[in-house]
């Protein structure tokens, strides 16, 4: 399962008990349950490291 805390759109916010959502501008916490407007930060499959040379 996917968490808010692997997503680009997540971000910390210091000084504050919640982090912040860009994708719906609300607070959220990086172990939350990931939703449907998630985008990893690391690519999950490498196109290249399966391409035939």
């Amino acid at each position: 399962m996917f968490k808010c805390g692997q997503c680009r759109q997540f971000t910390r916010t210091p000084n504050n008990l919640k982090d912040l959502c860009g994708a719906w501008q609300q607070p959220t916490t990086a172990t939350r349950a990931a939703c449907d407007a998630f985008v990893p930060k690391k690519p999950l499959f490498d196109p290249k490291k399966y391409a035939n040379n």
